[in-house]
C-alpha cells in the first residue's frame, strides 16, 4: 500500500517539472515501471524542434502523456481504496480516496468511495445495504422526473460501492437505451430546422451508446455533407461580399476557410488566384502612391506586401532598392539644409553683433564729440591770437572733420590706437588728471597727425597746465 502512496506523491511533484534536457539523445524507458515512465518524460529534450508550432504541439502531446499516467496511477490508488472498503478498514479507504481528490478532484468513483467510506465508518457495516436501497430510490425518483443523467450518475455511484450490482448494471443499460432515443429525438427535430450542426452534435453522443446502429450513423454521414455544403455556401456569399466591397484581404481569407471545409475546389481556386494578383496589384500601386509622395517607408511596406502576394520579386526588389536610397537621400538633404540654415544662423548672429557694436561705436563718437565741444565752451583760456567765439568754431569744425577719417598714409591700426590713446586722455581729463590726459593726446597725434581731437583736447589741457606747445 505504500508503494501506491510514494506514487502518487511522485505524481504530484513530478508533474509541474518541466522537460529538461539531458546529454543522452535517446532516453530508454524502463517499461512496466511507472516511475521510469515519469522520469523518461523528464529526460526529454526540445534542441532538435525548430519550429514554434512543432514545439507546441510536441509539449501539448507530453502534457498529455503525463495526464495518462496520473490517470494510470490515480486507478490503481482507487483500486487499494476499494479493496480496503471491502474489509471494512472504512478510515484507510477515506484518506486514500481523499488523497486521489486531491490530485483530481473530478475523479467522482474517489467522491462516491469517500462518501460511503465516512458513512460506513460512523454507522457501520450494515447499513450499506440501506444505503444502496437509498441509492436506488433515489435514481428511480430522478428517473421518473425525466432526469435520465442525473438517475444514471446515481446508478453509478451504486456501482462504486457494488461494482457487480446486477440491478444498477440493469437499470443503466435501460436508461443509456432512454438517453440515447432523446439524444437522437433531439437530432431529429434540429435537422427538421435545417440546424445540422446541434443535429449531428445530437446524433453523436447518440452513437457513443448506440455504437451498432447503422442507420444512425447512415444519418450522420449525409447530415455531413448537407453541412459542409451550407457552410460553404455560406462562406462563399460572406467571401463574394467582401470582395464587392473591396475588402479583398477578408475575402481571401474567407476562401482559405472554404478550402480546409472542402479542399480541391476548382471555382474557390480561380476566386483565390484572380484575388492574390488583384491584392499584390493594390500593394503595388499603394508603394507608387506612397513614393511620390516620398513616403518612403510606407513604400518599402507596401512593396514588400506586394511580393508576398506574387508580385514579380526582381521588380519588388528594385523598387524597394530606389526606395531605400530615396530615403538616405533625402535624410542627407534634410542634414545638409539643418547644417546650412544652422551656418546662416550663426552668420545673421555675428553680422547682428558687429552692427551693435557698430552703432555703440557711433554712440561713443557722438559722445566725444559733445564732451569736446563742451570744453570749447567751458570758459578756458583761449588759443593764442583768437577769440572763444572764433574758438568753439574752430573746435567743431576740427572735431567734426578729423572723427573717422583716415588722415593721409595712416594706417587704419595707426588711426584706431590713436582714437583708443585720445579715450584714454580723455578719462585723464575728466578725472581732472591733466598731465596723464596730455601725455595720451601727445601720444594719439603721433599715432595720428590728422587726429584733431586729440590735437584740440591737446591744446585745452596745456593751456590750463601753463604749458606752451611747440608743434
Amino acid at each position: 500500500m505504500r508503494k501506491y502512496l510514494l506514487l502518487v506523491l511522485t505524481c504530484s511533484l513530478a508533474l509541474p517539472l518541466v522537460a529538461a534536457p539531458l546529454r543522452q539523445p535517446n532516453p530508454i524507458r524502463e517499461h512496466g515501471k511507472e516511475e521510469g515512465m515519469m522520469l523518461d518524460l523528464n529526460k526529454v529534450s526540445l534542441g532538435t524542434i525548430n519550429d514554434v508550432e512543432e514545439k507546441k504541439q510536441y509539449l501539448s502531446t507530453v502534457q498529455l502523456e503525463k495526464q495518462r499516467i496520473q490517470n494510470y496511477m490515480l486507478r490503481q490508488v482507487y483500486e487499494d481504496a476499494y479493496t480496503l472498503y471491502k474489509r471494512g478498514d472504512y478510515q484507510r479507504a477515506q484518506e486514500m480516496a481523499q488523497t486521489i481528490l486531491s490530485i483530481d478532484p473530478n475523479f467522482t468513483q474517489a467522491s462516491t468511495l469517500a462518501k460511503q467510506a465516512s458513512h460506513m465508518g460512523a454507522y457501520g457495516t450494515t447499513s450499506e445495504a440501506e444505503v444502496i436501497d437509498a441509492k436506488f430510490q433515489e435514481a428511480a425518483r430522478l428517473y421518473n422526473s425525466g432526469r435520465l443523467v442525473e438517475a444514471n450518475e446515481k446508478l453509478d455511484e451504486i456501482l462504486t460501492i457494488q461494482p457487480h450490482n446486477s440491478k444498477a448494471q440493469s437499470w443503466q443499460k435501460h436508461i443509456d437505451k432512454d438517453i440515447a432515443q432523446e439524444y437522437a429525438r433531439r437530432g431529429n427535430v434540429a435537422y427538421d430546422k435545417k440546424d445540422y450542426q446541434t443535429a449531428l452534435d445530437n446524433w453523436y453522443n447518440a452513437l457513443l451508446i448506440r455504437k451498432d446502429d447503422p442507420a444512425l450513423v447512415n444519418k450522420i454521414a449525409q447530415t455531413e455533407n448537407q453541412l459542409r455544403e451550407q457552410q460553404v455556401k455560406e462562406a462563399m456569399e460572406k467571401a463574394m461580399n467582401y470582395y464587392n466591397n473591396g475588402q479583398y484581404l477578408e475575402s481571401y481569407a474567407t476562401f482559405e476557410r472554404i478550402t480546409k471545409i472542402q479542399p480541391g475546389d476548382q471555382r474557390v481556386q480561380k476566386y483565390m488566384g484572380q484575388l492574390k494578383e488583384e491584392i499584390a496589384q493594390g500593394y503595388y500601386d499603394a508603394g507608387n502612391k506612397s513614393f511620390n509622395a516620398a513616403k518612403y517607408d510606407p513604400a518599402i511596406s507596401y512593396w514588400t506586401q506586394a511580393k508576398k502576394w506574387g508580385a514579380d520579386a526582381n521588380q519588388m526588389d528594385s523598387l524597394i532598392k530606389k526606395a531605400r536610397n530615396a530615403k538616405e537621400d533625402a535624410l542627407r538633404r534634410k542634414q545638409d539644409q539643418a547644417k546650412q540654415a544652422m551656418i546662416k544662423a550663426q552668420q545673421e548672429k555675428e553680422a547682428a553683433k558687429a552692427k551693435e557694436q557698430e552703432k555703440q561705436d557711433e554712440e561713443l563718437q557722438d559722445e566725444n564729440i559733445e564732451t569736446i565741444m563742451e570744453m570749447g565752451n567751458g570758459g578756458l583760456s583761449p588759443l593764442p591770437g583768437t577769440s572763444s567765439g572764433n574758438q568753439l568754431q574752430d573746435v567743431g569744425n576740427n572735431t567734426y572733420q578729423g572723427i573717422g577719417s583716415a588722415g593721409g598714409r595712416v594706417s587704419a591700426e595707426a588711426q584706431e590706437a590713436s582714437r583708443q590713446k585720445y579715450k584714454e586722455g580723455l578719462d585723464a581729463y575728466n578725472q581732472d588728471d591733466y598731465e596723464r590726459a596730455r601725455q595720451a593726446w601727445i601720444v594719439a597725434k603721433q599715432l595720428d597727425p590728422g587726429n584733431t581731437d586729440a590735437d584740440l583736447g591737446l591744446r585745452k589741457v596745456e593751456g590750463l597746465i601753463g604749458i606752451g606747445s611747440n608743434r
